[in-house]
């Protein structure tokens, strides 16, 4: 299974850190075997009991199965003694649709000295930025004073501290293991993948991707489950190819899809414009993980998955928008925008007119 960075936690605080993750399962209310659970996290033969490197896949599955029962949908952390929320203000704004991509907006003030161990794969986007002072493995570092855009990696296996010394905003996502594992797996024919902790990471790629799912965010989600898979697929991408600890070379795959898988996905396509379509449920047509079948989409038809959906969604509106007993609001609900606001600002960026305008136009 792939994990990020998972090696690294020393024995006495793995034993601390199972302690903590059994006491947070005995007092969180779920139903779940606790001998089962101990068994899970312990292992036989290998892991903490042998003096080796952990198994944090194990703990993060069974937090995943722990989450899932407790119906939460926050980016979690180890600290103060149990998992809880990484941040405990509330996000601003309505949840992520995505069971997979988490996101969560925070506006801030000064702090006190927070520890955490994040328990999975978060990278975050410096929306107003503060002065912060970190500290890592009992080291105390800088002040580090974060620019507008900059992107933190954050190391997924080691206790972290800081402090915020003035008022921020930051934006955080939750990628999957699947989608690293599918990114590492069919990019660069990886079985493991560690990636390297970057507090201010440098990566205008990163910082695009991060600013868009803030946009969707703002707009509540109105682009659809297509958008986000897509927004997380390329996160793992970019974390995959650019971001490990050891350099990796995305594999060279030439001629795109064959003819019969791009038609089971086109038919596909037109017979669910009304409807929310994941990425997952585009691969599927092909038996292709979404990491390879969003490549080789682009490479056969020249636009992502998402934007070659949008644009037959548009397409289909403009008959629709011929039949003068449908509403606007009517065609954008039939070709799959949540509400007519964004449908006619998406109309209006690829037909260069509001749909109102466009009917007057006929």
């Amino acid at each position: 299974m792939v994990t990020a960075a998972s090696s690294g936690i020393g024995l006495d605080v793995a034993k601390k850190l199972i302690v903590k993750g059994m006491a947070w399962f005995r007092t969180s209310g779920i139903s779940h075997n606790i001998q089962a659970i101990r068994a899970v996290l312990w292992g036989k033969g290998k892991g903490v009991n042998s003096g080796e490197n952990w198994g944090m896949a194990r703990l993060s599955s069974a937090l995943g199965d722990a989450k899932a029962a407790q119906g939460q949908n926050r980016i979690l952390a180890l600290k103060d003694g149990g998992i809880q929320p990484l941040v405990g203000k509330t996000p601003v704004g309505r949840p992520s649709p995505s069971p997979s991509l988490l996101v969560e907006r925070f506006d801030l003030e000064t702090s006190h000295w927070q520890t955490h161990l994040h328990t999975d794969q978060v990278v975050a986007l410096c929306l107003r930025p503060p002065i912060t002072e970190h500290e890592r493995k009992g080291e105390c570092g800088p002040e580090s004073p974060l620019v507008q855009g900059q992107v933190a990696i954050c190391d997924r296996n080691d206790w972290q501290s800081f402090y915020m010394r003035a008022r921020t905003s930051f934006l955080c996502a939750r990628i999957s293991d699947s989608a690293l594992k599918e990114a590492a797996h069919s990019l660069a024919d990886l079985d493991h993948l560690e990636l390297q902790s970057t507090p201010q990471a440098d990566d205008p790629r990163m910082t695009s991707l991060l600013f868009a799912l803030e946009a969707e965010r703002e707009r509540e989600y109105s682009s659809g489950r297509l958008f986000l898979d897509s927004v997380e697929a390329a996160i793992a991408a970019l974390l995959v190819t650019s971001h490990g600890t050891i350099p990796t070379k995305p594999l060279l795959r030439w001629g795109g899809l064959p003819p019969h898988r791009i038609r089971r996905v086109l038919e596909f396509m037109h017979a669910n414009l009304d409807k929310q379509v994941s990425l997952e449920d585009l691969a599927a047509c092909t038996d292709l993980s979404t990491s390879h079948f969003s490549h080789q989409f682009r490479a056969s038809m020249g636009a992502s998955p998402y934007k070659y959906m949008v644009t037959l969604r548009i397409e289909q509106s403009k008959q629709m928008l011929r039949n003068s007993k449908l509403s606007v609001l009517d065609v954008a609900l039939r070709v799959g925008f949540e509400n007519q606001q964004h449908f006619a600002t998406v109309f209006r960026r690829i037909a260069g007119v509001t749909p109102s305008g466009y009917r007057r136009q006929l």
